[in-house]
């Protein structure tokens, strides 16, 4: 390594970073570590098709109930036709049918039939005076359910011809398109109601995105702090004293590591990108082709990946510089977790406020949080794949994180340049603390 050390920041920073890098991706817990984080993300990008295997393994009931038995019985016939296809050549004793509905005798023994769990839901049909059908869908599937969608199509086409039967010749009324109004059965809850199937998958992969940034943020950010008190342990430091400014060897190690991370993080990124192209067919080659309006598989996608991959950077640079100036605080690779320790928790905390937030997802603390730089990399992904987010809230989050990393930069780098000058010697805190701050330090 050459150069002057007030030269600028590069090429030493670029020398050590290279270092870094390589001494990173050629250890046997780097390819260890990848792999299983590999085998995790193709497993996140594969649950929305077991999660479609275990929704054709339910039956859903559905009531159906109106003023006339005549009209009760011909909506019940036709909808079931359309909600439950017979596949060509199929012995209709062998099919078991995904909805079943049955007549009820007027909306309340509905409703106490849903309460008690005999239902799903119920549909009630009105009858205009002219013959003209409405419903009204009473129960918690939220409008972009598979169920909705489904229903929404076969009550039109059962309005229709209830339409084509009550006609009298030419002069007859004009044909009225049916109402489909949703009406929740859970009065106690303020939220619209969601697809419990969207909302399960969405939730078990919003755990496993945070999972995986709280696992590499506190596996890279010890890589840095372990790296920094390994140096000053050993005679590398030395050298590295001779070759560059605190500020140089500070940026190398951050970006050194992170290129590592980034590296596998691509090979995390790769295999489970191809696995979410592939769901459809995936998805027909292990469990058989789609039912006639399914609804898509609820997985990662694009925009969910891009998300994840600007907090995990950005949320690395963060505790990295952090955790650089911690390994600089001590003169021994073994001290290094009990300074570790303190940060762990930090980050811990945003970890649990994600997963516990995901329960209040739309709650005022969880979006105050998400724009709390040390949070933020988990709460707001989180709030992300959950909640209602704006564009100019994830640009503010993203903001105020490119804000704290810049701060943490230039007060590691005061650390950093501390631990480098008292190299070799064992000072006190106040010792420590008053190299730090003096003018010109770092």
């Amino acid at each position: 390594m050459s150069g002057h050390p007030d030269s600028g920041l590069l090429p030493n920073a670029r020398l050590i970073a290279r270092r870094e890098y390589v001494e990173k991706i050629r250890s046997r817990a780097f390819a260890v570590a990848t792999a299983i984080l590999m085998a995790v993300a193709v497993g996140a990008a594969l649950v929305p098709i077991g999660l479609r295997a275990l929704d054709r393994e339910q039956t859903t009931r559905i009531g159906v109930t109106s003023p006339s038995a005549g009209v009760t019985g011909r909506v019940i016939d036709l909808v079931s036709q359309y909600l439950n296809p017979m596949p060509p050549g199929a012995d209709p004793a062998t099919v078991r049918p995904h909805y079943i509905l049955r007549s009820e005798p007027n909306l309340a023994t509905g409703l106490v039939d849903v309460d008690a769990g005999r239902l799903d839901s119920v549909l009630e049909v009105s009858i205009g005076s002219t013959g003209a059908l409405d419903f009204t869908f009473h129960g918690n599937d939220g409008p972009t359910s598979a169920t909705i969608q489904r229903l929404q199509v076969a009550t039109f086409g059962a309005a229709v011809v209830e339409y084509s039967q009550n006609l009298q010749g030419s002069g007859g009324p004009a044909f009225h398109v049916p109402s489909f109004v949703l009406q929740p059965t859970d009065l106690g809850s303020s939220v619209a109601p969601v697809d419990p199937a969207v909302a399960g998958s969405r939730t078990l992969l919003a755990s496993i995105l945070v999972v995986l940034i709280f696992i590499t943020l506190t596996v890279y950010g010890m890589w840095v702090a372990t790296s920094v008190a390994s140096e000053k342990a050993s005679r590398v430091m030395e050298l590295l004293i001779s070759a560059g400014t605190p500020r140089q060897l500070l940026v190398g190690k951050v970006v050194g590591v992170g290129a590592a991370g980034l590296t596998q993080y691509l090979a995390i990124l790769l295999p489970a990108t191809l696995v979410l192209a592939l769901q459809d067919p995936l998805a027909t080659a292990l469990i058989g082709p789609a039912d006639p309006g399914e609804a898509p598989l609820i997985g990662l996608t694009l925009p969910i990946l891009l998300a994840f991959g600007a907090f995990f950077v950005l949320g690395f640079l963060l505790y990295a510089f952090v955790y650089a100036a911690a390994g600089s605080l001590v003169s021994r690779p073994e001290d290094i977790q009990q300074l570790a320790m303190p940060l762990s928790f930090v980050s811990m905390a945003g970890y649990f406020a994600a997963i516990f937030g995901m329960t209040a997802i739309n709650s005022r603390v969880v979006e105050v949080l998400s724009f709390v730089p040390f949070f933020s990399p988990y709460v707001m992904l989180a709030r992300v794949m959950l909640g209602h987010v704006d564009a100019w809230e994830i640009a503010l989050s993203l903001g105020l994180l490119v804000a704290a990393i810049g701060a943490s930069m230039w007060i590691a780098a005061r650390i950093y340049g501390a631990g480098v000058l008292l190299y070799g010697q064992r000072p006190g805190f106040r010792t420590f603390l008053r190299v730090a701050i003096r003018p010109g330090g770092g």
